[in-house]
């Protein structure tokens, strides 16, 4: 008899944990759709505390897993499978890219080189164990301008013979973004954070050099920079009577934006002047050396 109440204990524990098993394992929807995204990358993923009563990211120094972006950019997957909480517990994710140089205080610093945006998805709601949000997703915010270089003479202009060796843009070279609390989502440059030259970057990350000026534009690459501020570029020119430095102004663009920096230089009045385009609102900004 004795024997037999222990069996029927044994099995009814093993029930209890199969079924805290089944309450505790429910899986969150893996791959959900998103929205925003220029190019796909990978993305950096926090979970808030599930005990929390509001999105709280301070006690976190790295991320929780990466996420995996599809090629179309319309969907992410989890690279760690989630789970809800079993005492029906909210979960709410965050996204961040690229991965930050230091993660603490619900603040991801970056060092920046120019080469890289930075994007920023709010807190994303995935719903209960008994309530999954079928909205569940991410909505992405580009946090930096990204200006293409381009260089020509002007059209019925004689070829002046001139190579423009470097071209770059001054920017912030340490940033930092709020991820929680009232300011989440905002960039801005760090306390000590200096204004640095970044040059332009082609596709295949190589930064272009001797470039010889022609009619037809030629593209000086590609730079991210810290936006809503004034732009100053530096070009280096070589010439018939040697190397000599521009310097050229520009307005403010916009986070999120993608621009055209269209250099010109006129032989006749020796000079530089630039535009910068706004590739989908067609906004023109100019500015002269």
């Amino acid at each position: 008899m004795r024997s037999l109440f222990i069996l029927i204990v044994v099995f009814v524990c093993i029930q209890c944990t199969t079924d805290h098993h089944e309450i505790y394992f429910d899986p969150i929807q893996p791959t959900v759709p998103v929205t925003g995204l220029q190019n796909p990358v990978n993305f950096q993923v926090l979970r808030a505390p599930d005990n929390s009563s509001h999105v709280d990211f301070s006690g976190h120094s790295k991320s929780d897993f990466i996420a995996l972006v599809a090629e179309d950019g319309k969907h992410i997957t989890a690279g760690v499978l989630q789970y809800f909480h079993e005492d029906c517990l909210p979960a709410r994710f965050l996204c961040f890219y690229p991965k930050a140089d230091r993660l603490t205080n619900g603040i991801a610093y970056f060092v920046s080189d120019g080469s890289s945006d930075i994007i920023y998805a709010p807190v994303a709601y995935a719903g209960t164990i008994e309530n999954p949000n079928p909205d569940f997703g991410f909505h992405f915010q580009h946090k930096m301008s990204r200006i293409q270089l381009s260089v020509r003479i002007p059209e019925q202009t004689e070829e002046a013979g001139l190579k423009v060796l470097s071209a770059g843009i001054f920017s912030y070279d340490k940033l930092s973004l709020e991820l929680d609390g009232q300011r989440a989502g905002e960039l801005l440059p760090e306390k000590d954070a200096v204004k640095t030259l970044f040059p332009g970057r082609l596709d295949n990350g190589m930064i272009p050099g001797n470039v010889t000026l022609t009619r037809d534009p030629a593209n000086l690459g590609t730079v991210y920079v810290f936006p809503g501020e004034d732009l100053k570029l530096l070009l280096q020119i070589e010439g018939k009577k040697g190397t000599f430095t521009s310097e050229l102004q520009l307005a403010a663009p916009q986070a999120g934006q993608t621009y055209r920096a269209d250099l010109v230089y006129d032989p006749a009045n020796e000079m530089f002047s630039a535009s910068l385009n706004d590739w989908v609102q067609g906004a023109s900004f100019e500015a002269q050396l």
